[in-house]
């Protein structure tokens, strides 16, 4: 009878809305992807606001030919015209496409089979799930999407998982022992992991200007391969995002509820909770620079009182540092930046960013204080490289220095899940990322490189690589000198992926994909080196950061 309601209910909100089915909802963010068309968006004149992802259809549709470039149809045998061929190479699985509301119901799979050449191991990936996404009128759509796993991993991300109990990006875990039959006969020995994902939202567009969502997934911003102010690299979390767009400015006011599960509060409320708000503001100037501003802060407020929840921080313009000294004498955790992009030319962008933890302009210079805590990116992507068509490359440097992103107490920490809010390495540490890609017809060829010098902690001593930890426990002192970056055990850091895709789908965005990765890690220490070698079909949907 509750179902009978619901779709009652749901016939009649589609009865009474007025117009044209548009899609109100995200596009998902994943950075091959988004190289088809992002091009696109970085032309002198363009008023689309690019800093904040990911990005509605609906203002793709707006800005460039969105809605031909993703419906691209290189299959014209007589069988990709027959219902099982549409279904298979163009279409969504189920497609309910009218004037009013559209329906769409999509498969999510990632199955991967791979070899660990080091170790002589057999992996594997085995994904299963479902999307759904709709429109109801102008103003209403929705997306929703879940999906559960199997896997197995080589030996740098199993020790990673056993430490912090989750798969980056993905979740939480337990383990799972290959030893059926099916796993049996492809060879997998070693023990995996089986976690689950559930990710989505409800967009509504009252008016052309304003947008609200409500929604569980990730946010990122910046215009490069990492964030340095708040990235997709953790797992998904619950928010309000609010967005305006008047003129040459955009606003974005986001607010959300953490988790930290290293902690664990009462079977009732589940993990220590912190609250969190974001707000970022975006504005071009003249025709080719944007430039957007960044703030945001973590506090506590949990369920059995540890910390209380400060109605101030909803203000959604207010500035937090404002609060934070005015009002807040707990010292919640606050981080300011600016994002930056210049188009010098057509189909190419020049961006950075400036992270702000602590700065302290009174002792500037004097050798290394902690609380001169920054991060920053600097980059240049183009497409069309070279006037060839489809060819794109990124070179990119980030670096943070030691302690940025902690905190006092670990709960209000840049983090959730067990993972940094902005880059999966943390704090203390050089990075070079190069990428080049490029897309023939339905193949797509990628290759990315990364390149760190890093200063991880060892046993007992906190030289500020690990966010988590608190920065009162700082090897030299919560009021310390002489520290600088890769400081600890200094750490070089190589990763490289390569990957051969063919799209079967666009609708659904499956893929073949062949891909070969290669890691190697080099301290005093210990030298580690991996190399993995897999054959996929996968849904691309999101970005997995392996790359630490």
């Amino acid at each position: 009878m509750r179902l009978g309601y619901f779709f009652a209910l749901v016939i009649s909100i589609i009865s009474v809305v007025p117009g044209f089915a548009q899609e109100q909802y995200n596009h998902p963010f994943n950075h091959t992807q988004y190289a088809e068309f992002e091009g696109y968006l970085h032309v002198k004149g363009s008023e689309f606001h690019s800093g904040m992802k990911p990005f509605r259809v609906k203002q793709l549709n707006q800005s460039c030919a969105f809605d031909s470039i993703r419906s691209i149809n290189h299959h014209k045998s007589k069988f990709s015209k027959t219902l099982v061929g549409r279904k298979l190479f163009r279409q969504s699985l189920l497609r309910v496409d009218s004037a009013k509301y559209q329906f769409f119901v999509d498969p999510v799979l990632n199955l991967e089979i791979g070899w660990d050449a080091i170790n002589k191991e057999r992996l594997t990936v085995n994904t299963k799930g479902l999307v759904f996404k709709g429109s109801i009128g102008k103003t209403v759509s929705f997306y929703t999407a879940f999906w559960e796993n199997q896997a197995t991993y080589m030996p740098y991300l199993n020790t990673w998982i056993d430490k912090y109990q989750v798969v980056p990006g993905e979740g939480r875990v337990k383990d799972f022992q290959f030893d059926n039959a099916m796993y049996r006969f492809l060879g997998v020995k070693v023990k995996g992991f089986d976690f689950s994902i559930a990710a989505g939202h409800v967009s509504y567009s009252p008016i052309k200007a304003v947008n609200f969502q409500l929604g569980h997934d990730k946010l990122f911003v910046g215009e490069g391969y990492r964030s340095m102010l708040l990235s997709d690299g953790a797992y998904n979390y619950p928010y309000l995002k609010i967005s305006t767009n008047l003129w040459k400015f955009q606003y974005d006011f986001v607010f959300t509820q953490l988790q930290d599960t290293r902690l664990f509060s009462t079977f009732e409320s589940g993990f220590k909770k912190k609250w969190a708000s974001f707000h970022y503001l975006s504005v071009n100037i003249g025709k080719r620079v944007q430039v957007g501003l960044f703030e945001g802060v973590i506090f506590k407020g949990d369920s059995v009182g540890n910390g209380g929840f400060n109605w101030n921080y909803f203000n959604p313009v207010t500035l937090f540092r404002s609060v934070q000294y005015a009002y807040d004498g707990s010292g919640n955790n606050a981080l300011a930046g600016i994002n930056v992009k210049y188009v010098p030319f057509k189909k190419a962008a020049f961006y950075g960013q400036l992270a702000i933890d602590e700065l302290d302009f009174t002792k500037f210079g004097q050798g290394g204080y902690i609380d001169q805590r920054l991060g920053w990116q600097v980059g240049f992507k183009i497409f069309d490289a070279f006037g060839i068509d489809r060819l794109y490359a990124r070179l990119e440097y980030n670096g943070a220095r030691p302690y940025t992103y902690s905190h006092e107490s670990s709960l209000q920490s840049y983090t959730h899940y067990n993972q940094p809010l902005a880059h999966p390495l943390g704090a203390n540490f050089h990075e070079f990322v190069g990428e080049v890609g490029y897309r023939w017809r339905d193949l797509r060829l990628s290759y990315r490189i990364t390149f760190a010098s890093v200063g991880r902690d060892s046993i007992g001593r906190n030289y500020g690589n690990d966010v988590y930890i608190p920065d009162t426990d700082a090897f030299l002192g919560a009021q310390s000198y002489g520290n600088s970056i890769g400081q600890g055990v200094k750490t070089s850091l190589t990763y490289q992926t390569l990957e051969l895709a063919y799209v079967v789908n666009r609708a659904s965005n499956l893929h073949l994909i062949l891909g070969l990765r290669h890691r190697s890690s080099k301290n005093e220490l210990s030298t580690e080196k991996n190399v993995y070698l897999f054959f996929g079909m996968r849904t691309t949907l999101r970005n997995l950061y392996h790359d630490f």
